[in-house]
C-alpha cells in the first residue's frame, strides 16, 4: 500500500452501522503511522486506525466496495478495537478543506 493513504476505505465489519469512510487526516512514522477515518453517512463517527489495522485486508478494503456491506452486514464487530475520536481536522492534501490550497490530491482510490 502507498502512504500517504488515499481517501475512500470500506470496513469490513460495521462500525456503529457504518462501512464506507473517508481518510480525512494521517500521521505517524514506520510502526506508528494512523490514520484518522470518518464515515461517509455520519461525520461525528470519526475513528483513529493504525496504518497496519487498515492495510490488513481482513478487516478494510481500499475504496468503496458495495459487495462488502452486503457479506459483512451480519457480523458483529469487537469495539474493543476501535478507538474513537473528536479530531476532525482534514490534513492539507485532503482536497476536503476550503480553500484548497495544494496542487497534489491525495486520491480517492487506488490507480488500477
Amino acid at each position: 500500500m502507498i502512504w500517504p493513504p488515499i481517501k475512500a476505505w470500506t470496513s469490513l465489519f460495521p462500525i456503529d452501522g457504518k462501512v464506507y469512510f473517508v481518510a480525512i487526516n494521517y500521521g505517524g512514522e514506520l510502526l506508528n503511522r494512523w490514520v484518522i477515518l470518518m464515515s461517509v453517512l455520519d461525520s461525528n463517527l470519526v475513528v483513529k486506525v493504525f496504518w497496519y489495522q487498515l492495510i490488513d485486508l481482513s478487516n478494510w478494503k481500499p475504496g468503496w466496495d458495495e459487495r462488502s456491506y452486503i457479506e459483512s452486514s451480519k457480523l458483529v464487530i469487537d469495539k474493543s478495537n476501535i478507538e474513537t475520536t473528536k479530531f476532525s481536522n482534514p490534513s492539507i492534501d485532503s482536497g476536503l478543506t476550503i480553500p484548497i490550497s495544494q496542487n497534489t490530491i491525495r486520491p480517492w482510490f487506488n490507480n488500477i
